[in-house]
């Protein structure tokens, strides 16, 4: 008896200090009390015969024919995007894909069962509850390889106002499609679109409009939204119309359109000036006074497998396109300048005779040498110039 008596004492001190450390006087004031009655009474009538699975959207109208061809019937039911942040993720130039993180906030869609005259319910003017308990649109990204929704079902709120009008916030990982044109790799930009519709609702039932946080649209923002590769530049948005002959699959398209630039440091580093050097060098040896023949072609074969090496390389980071990348034309023109080299040094050594001695020995290599130092330094400085204009 004595140790359950104990126990119910350590109960009730238990009870009671956490009870003294969680209540806050400030949250049971008369005010709120009332706006809570005021509120359970407003969703209690608005939500009375209210059916979550039917759609408002106005459904009588003909999509053969031109929007806004009754003037009896009510205009296309608007539905609107607001990009909130972005973060791209990454891009993986051979599958010409592009990975971003989309804070969205799904504003303002309209729902006319869903009205209220604010002045017979306390002037509460809207309410946050279960975005189960209202139709809500189910937005989708148009032609992507991948969309991830961050948000927990269960627990998804919107918030509803006094003229119908509701609103959500959306958290997306998106994988869209992004044709890239590689030609000034690794010093280009690429422009990739994201684009959202509201799957099964025609362009003659809905309008979609889209628009930017006005914070993301600071150029300080940007620097956040790319990553240790890729850089942010520009974001733009827009709506398209996907047309059809027959109207019927017409569907409007909120498009956000974004400008990234690739931080070429890596490749300068890893490829370009590297590449210089090994060639610079290999062009000393071949012209080298005193080394035999096969020593020089040595040098020479050696360089031409390093070359081709990096080709491989390079290949694997970008897509299998028609166009030759900057980079790959600065590799092969490496190649051939110690082809040429080569190819010099063995026509040399094999006309060299008697009275051609004099002019076919070291005066010819030499120049030649300096002439093709001269063809790759200026080679050279020309993918450096290509960095410091886009810097």
């Amino acid at each position: 008896m004595l140790l359950r008596s104990l126990c119910s004492v350590c109960l009730l001190i238990q009870v009671t200090t956490i009870s003294a450390f969680l209540y806050d006087t400030s949250l049971y004031v008369p005010k709120h009390l009332d706006f809570l009655l005021s509120q359970s009474n407003l969703t209690r009538d608005i939500f009375n015969g209210y059916d979550a699975t039917l759609s408002p959207i106005y459904t009588k109208n003909d999509p053969t024919k031109p929007i806004g061809y009754d003037p009896e019937s009510p205009k296309r039911w608007n539905y609107t995007i607001l990009l909130y942040s972005l973060k791209l993720v990454e891009v993986i130039e051979p599958e010409e894909k592009v990975s971003v993180v989309m804070e969205i906030m799904e504003v303002y869609w309209y729902d006319p069962r869903l009205t209220w005259n604010k002045t017979l319910y306390d002037d509460v003017d809207y309410f946050y509850t279960r975005q189960a308990n209202v139709w809500s649109p189910t937005l989708s990204a148009f032609g992507v390889n991948d969309l991830i929704d961050f948000r927990d079902q269960d627990f998804r709120l919107v918030c509803v106002n006094s003229v119908g009008m509701i609103y959500d916030y959306v958290s997306v990982r998106v994988s869209a499609n992004c044709p890239m044109d590689v030609s000034r790799f690794p010093f280009d930009s690429q422009i990739c679109q994201i684009r959202f519709c509201l799957p099964v609702f025609n362009a003659a039932e809905v309008e979609i409009l889209n628009t930017i946080y006005q914070g993301v649209l600071k150029a300080e923002a940007w620097k956040t939204m790319g990553n240790s590769e890729w850089k942010l530049v520009n974001i733009s948005n827009r709506v398209e119309t996907l047309r059809y002959d027959d109207g019927f699959g017409n569907l409007d398209l909120g498009i956000y359109e974004i400008t990234i630039r690739r931080n070429p440091l890596y490749y300068i580093y890893m490829i370009i000036f590297p590449s210089f050097i090994i060639n610079a060098l290999s062009i000393i040896g071949v012209f080298m006074k005193g080394a035999d023949k096969m020593s020089r072609l040595n040098v020479g074969l050696t360089n031409i497998m390093t070359m081709t090496f990096i080709l491989g390389v390079m290949a694997d980071k970008i897509p299998r396109t028609g166009t030759v990348p900057l980079l790959g034309i600065y590799i092969i023109m490496n190649l051939v300048i110690m082809i040429i080299a080569i190819g010099i040094v063995t026509g040399i050594t094999e006309l060299r005779s008697g009275k051609l001695e004099t002019f076919l020995g070291p005066p010819l290599e030499y120049s030649c040498a300096v002439l093709l130092e001269l063809a790759t330094l200026a080679m050279f400085f020309m993918m450096i110039g290509f960095w410091l204009d886009d810097s």
